[in-house]
């Protein structure tokens, strides 16, 4: 058992040096974000609705017509405006290339409809729309992303180091199984495809081919694959840039809640916003290996000098290695006291969520160590139950009985 050091210590600091990333900094950072409109998560559950509005419009009028072969030219407008949603999600700059070639199939098939056609013109509009505010929102994040990063860079300075050694095993393997699982898809939809327009061309005159079906199942793979093989490929990509040199080192602070945690400015103000998020519950995030002792001595010291906390009420200061924003991946190296006479680093490597809204409450600091409180709480009630079993068993045959004689009293009244 381990339990999280309030403040690091000293030799916890790397040689370049790792200045604490300024009240100031931090909110200008976060003032650089997109709006939450226009955000991952809330952009995306807008865009889905808004995407089936349109199919359902498009397909009110339109006649099955399989009498020259099947119709290819608007499918893959077709895939990518159903995969937008995933995409925006997770692949702004996806986004940012397929909006415009969706807007533009759009305008071609409003060129092609009936002036009658009021449902179908009505679906073609809404999907330029849609292209457009796809397009806005991917822009303005890929646009924030770089502001973020300047301004991380900016608040770094001259501080950078290489990532720790004892990183955990998943942060090696990132992006991985997301790969596995998208990548099948996007070939078993390839698959699909292929071979329906090889039939579609090679039918008899007079005998056109119908791969409607083959269609339909490989938009079923691709909707899910492509997001999932994207998401992989720049998963694995956050991972890996971490390791192309040394990185900016900045102490912040770390706030633990339910299955999330939260970077903060630093672990000193009680009113420090929470600025990213990153999951809490994925055990494999966290390294089981020790990193540098820090401090070694009898517990009562270390106890006094560096106090640990309950990271599940206060903030705890923490190394952050990398380029916080959107889509990045950062490595965390805070101190724990192991109980054996030492104070040492662990870490978390932790691909950051788009979450914004959170529970956190302004937290009092309590300038003591929690295990030793803990410690105390448990010796009060081992004493008081002590007292309580002291005090019932002592209760059968005092003086204060007035000399009667309970059946408990040993050998009756009187004597021989």
């Amino acid at each position: 058992m381990s339990d999280f050091v309030k403040y690091l210590p000293p030799a916890a600091i790397p040689e370049g040096g790792a200045p604490e990333w300024k009240a100031a900094d931090a909110e200008r950072w976060r003032a650089a974000r997109v709006p939450a409109v226009l955000g991952p998560v809330a952009g995306g559950w807008i865009l889905l609705p808004l995407i089936l509005c349109a199919v359902v419009l498009l397909a009110w009028n339109t006649p099955e017509d399989t009498s020259v072969g099947t119709e290819w030219a608007g499918y893959p407008a077709a895939v990518l405006l159903l995969a937008l949603p995933a995409w925006y999600r997770f692949l702004p700059g996806a986004s940012a290339v397929a909006a415009p070639l969706i807007a533009l199939d759009a305008v071609l098939v409003l060129g092609e409809l009936a002036p009658g056609d009021t449902a179908g013109r009505a679906g073609a509009g809404l999907i330029i729309g849609i292209s457009a505010l796809a397009l806005t929102g991917a822009l303005l994040r890929l646009r924030s992303r770089r502001v973020q990063r300047a301004l991380i860079l900016e608040a770094a300075g001259d501080a950078r180091s290489p990532l720790p050694a004892a990183l955990p095993d998943s942060h090696r393997t990132r992006g991985r199984t997301l790969l596995l699982t998208g990548a099948p898809l996007c070939a078993l939809a390839a698959a699909l495809l292929l071979t329906a327009l090889a039939q579609d061309l090679n039918a008899p005159p007079g005998q056109p081919y119908d791969a409607t079906g083959q269609q339909v199942l490989a938009l079923l793979l691709l909707v899910p694959g492509t997001p999932l093989f994207g998401r992989g490929v720049t998963a694995a990509g956050a991972a890996r840039r971490l390791h192309l040199g040394p990185q900016p080192v900045l102490r912040v602070g770390v706030r633990r809640s339910e299955d999330t945690a939260w970077i903060l400015a630093d672990a000193r103000t009680p009113t420090a916003p929470p600025l990213v998020a990153f999951r809490n519950r994925f055990d494999d995030s966290y390294s089981s290996r020790p990193g540098r002792i820090l401090v070694g001595g009898p517990s009562e010291r270390l106890r006094a000098e560096h106090h640990d906390i309950n990271p599940d009420t206060e903030a705890y200061e923490a190394l952050l290695y990398g380029v916080p924003r959107e889509g990045a991946e950062v490595v965390l190296e805070y101190a724990v006291n192991t109980h054996d006479g030492h104070i040492v680093t662990r870490f978390t490597a932790a691909p950051l969520m788009p979450f914004r809204r959170h529970r956190l409450r302004p937290w009092p600091p309590a300038g003591v160590s929690y295990a030793q409180q803990r410690e105390e709480r448990a010796e009060r009630r081992r004493q008081e139950r002590s007292s309580s079993s002291s005090s019932s068993s002592s209760g059968g045959c005092g003086s204060s009985d007035g000399g009667s004689c309970g059946s408990s009293c040993g050998g009756g009244c009187g004597g021989d």
